[in-house]
């Protein structure tokens, strides 16, 4: 097996290895549809592999797998640099998968820690066992995932009915402003660790109005006690399809759980989500937040988990 560093000659093949993983994991995902993703794989595939991040493995001349990242970030989960491969950045096919995603990874990162890049993140599909298992072996952990459900799917809950739920306008979202830290400090703390600072109003509202927001509420009569916020923009390309679209913040004070609450806003959301047309929803959360997870695992269907991994910097002594 021979390895060598990302060249454009080979993203015809990387292409072909990233749709049949695709393919597989939608054995195991209703939500995932039955589509060819050639175009937006090869385009995205041509654009990270310029950046010459990653290596590839052939064997007798054939592409057997292949392992790219982004150009590295300063402060990448701490203070070193580090890097991401996305879920289309990464493929393996052949007999030993799990062998050759550790080969990759090894052969990838002899090359970058020569520039320093010493946090890696890596994007794998949920049920591809032999990857994750790779992966745990060499240190990687599971830091956050993916899932996704379809709008029409039955929730099957009660909807509790002594509050009142709500979408408001982006342009009012400073409302939510104490919620909006109240999650910041529920990250902080145990066994989260998610290093952020609280949100001043002005920074706040410049966020609501560049991300454009669609934010759903529910009231404890007029006070506003939980919210769901929803984007256009998701984490993976499948999340980035026009019939999709993703929650990324979620908060319900501490007094109110246990209620049927947040079960009750999702059941809202799903609703008015159906009558715009939408017909899938996704939502990426750390899977390090043992709160979220327990939640979004019960109504969405994972398919995607990102390691990390950080390797000492005292090697670079």
């Amino acid at each position: 097996m021979l390895f060598e560093k990302l060249n454009e000659k080979y993203i015809e093949d990387a292409v072909k290895i990233a749709q049949a993983q695709y393919n597989r994991e939608r054995k195991y995902i209703e939500a995932l549809y039955e589509k060819d993703y050639k175009v937006v794989l090869t385009d995205l595939l041509t654009e990270i592999f310029k950046g010459n991040y990653g290596v590839v493995a052939l064997e007798k001349g054939k592409l057997l797998g292949y392992l790219s990242f982004w150009a590295s970030i300063n402060g990448h989960f701490g203070n070193v640099k580090g890097s991401f491969s996305p879920l289309f950045a990464n493929g393996y096919i052949g007999e030993d998968r799990g062998r050759l995603a550790s080969l990759l990874f090894q052969h990838a990162s002899k090359e970058m820690i020569k520039e320093e890049i010493l946090s890696y993140g890596i994007c794998a599909y949920s049920h591809d066992a032999e990857v994750m298992t790779s992966l745990s072996m060499n240190g990687f952990g599971i830091r956050c995932s993916d899932a996704i459900r379809n709008v029409d799917t039955s929730l099957n809950i009660q909807v509790n009915k002594e509050y009142s739920y709500e979408e408001i306008h982006y342009s009012e979202a400073s409302c939510l402003l104490s919620l909006k830290n109240s999650l910041v400090r529920h990250l902080i703390k145990s066994p989260t660790y998610f290093p952020n600072k609280e949100f001043s109003e002005e920074e706040f509202i410049s966020m609501c109005n560049r991300r454009k927001s669609r934010f759903f509420v529910v009231r404890d009569k007029s006070n506003i006690i939980g919210y769901f916020e929803i984007t256009n923009d998701g984490e993976t390309f499948i999340s980035e399809e026009p019939d999709v679209l993703n929650i990324c913040g979620a908060y319900l004070k501490e007094d109110y759980r246990g209620k049927n609450i947040c079960q009750s806003l999702l059941f809202f959301v799903l609703e008015t989500l159906k009558k715009d047309g939408i017909k899938r929803l996704g939502v990426d959360c750390e899977t390090i937040n043992p709160t979220a997870l327990r939640f979004w695992n019960k109504y969405f269907d994972p398919y995607t988990y990102s390691f990390v991994r950080r390797l000492d910097e005292r090697i670079l002594e």
